[in-house]
């Protein structure tokens, strides 16, 4: 929900109310919404009508009875005014009455008297006839149960809170509230108009004047929720809270009573404008849940959430004079309006925000993950299904099978978040690929569906959905079949909504494997769970022994602090504790923080170790970060415009398959206007080091190998999962596919076959092996080495090649699907070799079934290694994949912390500079000390070092920005490339990277 600005002078009117589902009470709540919002803090609108109104109806009362306040004062000032000038005209009258027929003492004296008695009679009658409105409702107390409804249901005041805030909300430390300032920027930078090209928060402050409780009271649970909400460990609340700006002057030293944010807007052209923004009016009603806890700081975790859009109020004041104020632009101000509601609304009912107060308020980092656990899927198979190409007359009907490929996601988000290979002209595919799905709170209390979808690929048009499958979540972490274990299954398409039989079933395998559990860690560890219970139990019971006498259900709050007070145990204990061998797959959790000290030098100008200040805004970095898991980019930062000292707090959680050989690479870019963003550092994080003593790090590492300097803090979090894959299921998805020089065959082949070269592909490669006396060998003795893009997707197709030209040169084939080999390991493998015919052998390379009506030939024998990660043979893949280029580029900047003692073979294979598509795929020639094509390497080598570092030629702005053009110009071309051949081509669907939200 969000408030939209209203019209001068325009009224709002009620809105229909709308229901939805309160995340502290467990209940439903109606919320009011209003068709026109006006932002005046002054207005007595109510955020919430139904469900719990009293706290809202009693804020109109109070503001009910201080105008109440005001009439009565009015009144009473009319009416002493009033008989004052009665009283002295009746007193005129009379003593001139009296002096006319009385003279001395005795006449003043009798005047006097009636005078007093006049005015005595006066004043009897009006505060006997005049009857002022009361003051304040009547207040009834009759009884026990009277009084415990007013504790319960009646809001209370807070004037002494309000006292103790206000002498402390001006010395509070604004650094606290860095994550505010955080959250509005990235919600200002998410919808930056056209003329806007960055904003930042340059300064933020609380002020003197504090925010005010208006209204407190206690909430009880919905009695239908009650079983499920832990009653006695938690204190429900609602708060009104309100500001109200005061006058502090008018010069920006007076206002900066009020909160305000200094922020600095980039127009186009790099012009900075900054802009004084200070809160003006402010009224919002919440609701929160704490949880308690015995120890300090006796708070565990918060769930708030806002009932209704907050109103907002916003005085904004441009720094310089040169520019017009900002809220006389309506797009201007419509956006900062539309921005902060959009910040805000994300937290109103039935959303929330939770918080660990405990993790904040101790500054203890993270020790767990927030998935429970990963879902792991196979599709296997498709069988019966309808056929996608069936209204293609324009082909035979032999060749319509439709072009199906299988997605994977959640069923209520909608979106895949994974899909299989395209397999063309096929009627009866076989996949066999794996797909991993962390489950976490948001899919558990969603009560989310696993979807499972079979589409057909179109070229020009969009993607026929042939059947779905769905299976609930629940029923598949509950069944002991599908629990920390694989389950084959057979289910038939319906259509999306599930009403509708389709034709055709999916045969695919799933499981869900939930996080080790503290008994296996200490049985390692060669303890005893029940040890650890009791003295938890021991510990909890001294700790609550006052509760029992005190509290109707302190045996139920005694136990749930019993359960808490063992997960944050344990907790502890799987953290201080090393991954194991045992459970090698689990889920990483990876968290920037911020950096501290950044520095980018000016390449020209700046002397060694300098760099610019915070005065010297213009030439700060922009900085972000890319995390980067077994040489694939997973999740982008926002950026964070003009700062040294840049605040990320943003995190990511991904599946790991093998801990001990993945590897985190974190690095930081200086986002530029008409340049190519530089690389500032990176750090280089292999997990086997990381974790050698502990399953959670934090620390603030180095960056190196950029333009600049600095610390990043970071912090990693590794849990285990019940699950233990097979050898070949725990490799990289990236990969280098290393053949020795030479292949014979066991059988006898026919003189056909044997007379034939062998030709090696990949996707992304090809190679050649001449026919021997022996078999088949490379002409130069060297391994043929082969790019590998999506390993488990892939496969080897060695074909048996005449050295005639023509649809007919291929005579045999054989085929090897890499998902079967293990990485780092040396192979040896027998393949069928089978005839070629029609159809079969295109078939072959993309379905794992084996050719069928076929003749088997034969075997052919292989010896060969599958190196994890990318390598110079994916060097021509990164001139149209952004992401290998990106990643490229990276493992360039760390590539001496990779190399260690230059005695490991991926060395080689990192230097190796030969096309991946090419003939040949020959190790790269020794180094020599001679020789002009020696020379020109080397001397390639260091221009693209000092490139990468802007030295050189890059020192200079006009060469970056060259190179800029140069760089949009390829992507406009790859671009256009990429559109003419998806008209002829199916375009397969990469996972790509997560953003922060």
């Amino acid at each position: 929900m969000s408030t939209q600005p209203s019209s001068e002078g325009q009224t709002p009117t009620p809105d229909t109310n709308t229901t939805v589902h309160d995340p502290v009470t467990r209940s439903n709540v109606a919320l009011r919404r209003w068709s026109s919002a006006s932002q005046s803090s002054s207005s007595n609108e109510s955020l919430v009508v139904n469900g719990h109104p009293d706290i809202v109806q009693n804020a109109q009362l109070a503001d009910q009875l201080d105008i109440t306040t005001r009439k009565t004062k009015i009144q009473m000032a009319a009416v002493a005014g009033a008989g004052s000038f009665v009283g002295a005209v009746a007193i005129l009258m009379l003593s001139r009455i009296l002096g006319s027929l009385m003279n001395g003492w005795t006449g003043w004296a009798i005047s006097g008297v009636l005078c007093c008695i006049l005015a005595v009679v006066s004043a009897s009658s009006v505060l006997y006839y005049w009857n002022p409105p009361p003051l304040a409702p009547p207040i009834q107390l009759d009884g026990p149960e009277n009084q415990l409804h007013q504790r319960t249901t009646s809001p209370e005041t807070a004037l002494w809170f309000n006292a103790f805030l206000g002498s402390l909300w001006p010395i509070i430390n604004p650094a606290l509230f860095i994550s505010v300032s955080d959250m509005l920027e990235d919600a200002l930078q998410a919808s930056l108009p056209k003329f806007i090209t960055g904003v930042r928060v340059a300064d933020m402050g609380q002020g003197s004047q504090s925010i005010e409780i208006l209204e407190i009271r206690s909430l009880d649970t919905d009695a239908n929720a009650k079983d499920s909400d832990k009653r006695g460990d938690f204190v429900n609340l609602e708060v009104l809270l309100s500001y109200h700006a005061r006058s502090h002057g008018k010069s920006l030293m007076e206002r900066s009573g009020n909160p305000h944010i200094l922020m600095e807007f980039l127009l186009t052209g790099g012009v900075a404008v900054p802009v004084w923004i200070e809160l003006t009016g402010l009224k919002v009603a919440t609701r929160m849940r704490i949880q308690l806890m015995p120890n300090p700081p006796f708070l565990s975790s918060l769930i708030l959430t806002l009932l209704g859009q907050p109103k907002v109020t916003l005085k904004c004041t441009p720094m310089n004079q040169k520019f017009v104020n900002v809220m006389d632009i309506p797009v201007l101000s419509g956006w900062l309006q539309s921005a902060i509601d959009g910040a805000v609304g994300a937290y109103v009912a039935p959303r929330s925000l939770t918080l660990d107060l405990k993790t904040m308020l101790s500054g203890r980092e993270a020790m767990d993950t927030e998935a429970f656990g990963v879902l792991v899927v196979i599709a296997k198979s498709a069988v019966g299904f309808r056929n996608g190409d069936g209204g293609k007359f324009w082909e035979s009907e032999a060749e319509r099978h439709g072009d199906p490929y299988v997605s994977i996601g959640w069923g209520k988000w909608g979106k895949p978040v994974w899909s299989s290979r395209i397999i063309e002209n096929e009627g009866n595919p076989h996949w066999e690929e794996i797909a991993f799905l962390l489950v976490g709170p948001s899919e558990i209390n969603a009560k989310e569906k696993l979807r499972v979808q079979l589409w057909d690929s179109d070229r020009g048009a969009a993607d026929d959905l042939l059947g779905t499958v769905e299976v609930n979540l629940n029923e598949l972490m509950e069944d002991s079949k599908t629990l920390n274990r694989m389950s084959s299954r057979t289910d038939s398409f319906t259509d999306i909504e599930g009403r509708k039989q389709l034709p055709g079933e999916l045969r695919w395998e799933c499981g869900y494997f939930a996080k080790t559990s503290l008994e296996q860690h200490l049985a390692q560890k060669g303890e005893s769970l029940d040890e650890l219970k009791a003295d938890v139990e021991r510990q909890t019971e001294r700790e609550l022994r006052e509760a029992d006498s005190i509290q109707k259900n302190a045996k139920e709050d005694i136990e749930n602090q019993k359960r808490v007070k063992l997960k944050d145990r344990g907790d502890e204990i799987i953290a201080a504790c090393p991954p194991t061998d045992e459970w090698p797959s689990g889920i990483l959790s990876v968290m920037v923080e911020q950096i501290d000290g950044l520095i980018v030098p000016h390449p020209r100008k700046s002397k060694i170790g300098e760099g610019e200040s915070e005065d010297q805004s213009d030439h700060l970095p922009n900085a972000y970060c890319t995390i980067i898991l077994n040489h694939q980019r997973v999740f982008r930062t926002r950026t964070k415009l003009k700062t040294n000292k840049p605040y990320f707090s943003a995190s990511t959680e991904r599946f790991v398959k093998d801990w001990r050989t993945a590897s985190v690479m974190v690095a930081v870019r200086d986002q530029r206007l008409h340049e190519v963003d530089p690389l500032i550092g990176v750090v280089v994080l292999p997990l086997r080091t990381l974790f050698e003593k502990r399953s959670q790090v934090s620390g603030s590492y180095p960056l190196t190998g950029g333009i600049g300097f600095g610390r990043v803090k970071l912090s990693l979090v590794f849990r285990s999962v019940q699950a233990q894959l097979p050898r070949s299921l725990i490799g990289w998805d990236v990969g280098t596919l290393d053949i020795q020089p030479s292949a014979r065959a066991t059988d006898n082949l026919p003189s056909d076959v044997s007379a034939c070269k062998l030709v090696l592909r990949t996707l992304n490669g090809k190679g050649k092996l001449h026919t021997h006396e022996d078999g088949w060998q490379h002409e130069r003795g060297k391994p043929v080495r082969l790019a590998v893009k999506r390993r488990y997707a892939e496969c080897l197709l060695i074909e048996f090649r005449k050295h005639s030209v023509g649809p007919d040169s291929t005579s045999a084939f054989s085929v090897l699907w890499m998902k079967d080999i293990g990485d780092d390991e040396d192979s040896t493998v027998n393949l069928p070799v089978w005839r070629s015919q029609k159809r079969v052998l295109q078939r072959a390379q993309f379905n794992t079934q084996e050719p069928k009506d076929a003749e088997r030939l034969g075997t052919l024998k292989l010896k060969l290694r599958l190196w994890p990660g990318l390598s110079g043979y994916h060097k021509s893949l990164a001139d149209h994949d952004p992401n290998i280029a990106d990643v490229m580029k990276v493992l360039d900047a760390a590539e001496e912390m990779l190399r260690g003692d230059g005695d490991s073979p991926r060395d080689s294979l990192y230097d190796s500079v030969v096309s991946s598509d090419s003939e040949e795929a020959p190790a790269p020639e020794p180094k020599t000390n001679g020789g002009i094509l020696s020379e020109i390497k080397d001397h390639k080598k260091r221009s693209d070092q000092l490139h990468r570092e802007h030295r050189g030629l890059m020192q200079w702005g006009a060469a970056r920005k060259l190179a800029w053009v140069g760089h949009n110009v390829e992507q406009v071309a790859g671009g256009l490339e990429q559109k003419v051949k998806g008209k002829f081509k199916h375009r397969q669907a990469e996972q790509g990277m997560d953003t922060e939200a």
